[in-house]
């Protein structure tokens, strides 16, 4: 497998569409086939694309459709429409894709109609779709380019965090060879500039996944040490250590799953007075989205094993603090910390 294929890849449409605060993003189908042929036909736009002919033929749009439809069954590229999220207004276009049979990063490009120009638009579009492509898709690093002229688009994708540009060249379809920059963004980068201040937006994907509640416990003993668990092999996320507990059935309170979880998973019973609640999770995963409440208890009857095959161990908060972990798991660290 390529180092830069995606740890995760969309298997329907609905999981890879998704709203930002002011935008939808929703995979091209044919119900945005006009709205392409129409803008695509103008060199206004065309002219900064270098995969785009002009003039546009007839069937442009109609091609462009099989193409995407056949690249995204084949897990190559996610291409989207993006409309106004609160009129339905289709505005342009943003589109990630892989180079067959390379190991090379995915590509980020976008085009908007005229009437979307200078209105934050194209950036919150592309910001998002670098949100989507690094925190779910986990891919590596993204390279993106742009006509030397175009200057608006460099403004778009600096407000993402590209930078340190090269000058290049790029074979245009109506232009031949056109003068060019480009660079390479990786998820590591990504982060930091989301996350050290730099970045005036913050992300948010509102995507259309179900809720899943699970309930976890951080059982203290008198060394105050807390219990962590061991993900067994052959289930997601194996190897990570996390807290004791899991899925909250259906009419069932979360303080009795979590005392039947630690019966099932542990051979112990915790009255419901030893369980006090302490802080929750809330973690997007691609498929799903999981909530956690976590409780805190130093009172139980037997002694902790791992009645379902699991390692469990006692640490510290020192080590603690450097155990490999499920995502939803870190954020708790902090809190749990602040208890031993």
């Amino acid at each position: 497998m390529s180092s830069f294929a995606p740890q995760w890849f969309p298997d329907t449409p609905e999981l890879a569409s998704f709203k930002t605060p002011n935008l939808s993003l929703r995979l091209f189908g044919p119900e945005h086939l006009d709205f392409v042929q129409k803008t695509a036909a103008q060199w206004e736009v065309a002219q900064w694309l270098a995969q785009v002919p002009h003039p546009y033929p007839e069937d442009g749009a109609r091609t462009f459709l099989t193409s995407a439809e056949d690249c995204f069954s084949s897990g190559q590229a996610l291409r989207w429409v993006v409309s106004d999220r609160q009129t339905g207004a289709m505005l342009g276009f943003v589109g990630l894709d892989a180079k067959a049979g390379s190991d090379e990063p995915w590509h980020l490009g976008y085009w908007f109609a005229p009437e979307a120009w200078g209105r934050g638009v194209a950036t919150e579009a592309a910001f998002h779709a670098l949100t989507f492509a690094f925190w779910y898709m986990e891919l590596p690093a993204i390279w993106t380019g742009f006509h030397v002229e175009n200057h608006a688009s460099r403004r778009v994708l600096e407000k993402c965090g590209f930078e340190g540009w090269t000058e290049s060249s790029i074979e245009t379809v109506h232009s031949g060879p056109t003068p060019s920059y480009e660079t390479t963004l990786s998820r590591g980068s990504f982060d930091e500039f989301v996350f050290s201040g730099g970045c005036t937006m913050q992300p948010q994907l509102d995507r259309n996944v179900p809720v899943v509640w699970v309930v976890a416990a951080a059982l203290f003993n008198e060394q105050d040490q807390v219990l962590v668990a061991q993900r067994p092999k052959g289930k997601a996320l194996e190897g990570l250590w996390e807290f004791p507990g899991g899925k909250i059935e259906p009419n069932e309170g979360p303080e009795a799953a979590l005392i039947r979880e630690l019966k099932e998973e542990l051979g112990i019973d915790v009255g419901i007075g030893c369980l006090a609640p302490l802080t929750f999770a809330s973690f997007p995963y691609p498929k799903f989205h999981l909530m956690m409440p976590l409780y805190a208890a130093r009172k139980w009857q037997g002694e902790p094993k791992g009645v379902e095959g699991q390692a469990i161990k006692w640490v510290s908060k020192f080590e603690l603090r450097d155990l490999q972990m499920p995502p939803a798991d870190e954020p708790l660290v902090p809190v749990i910390m602040d208890w031993m």
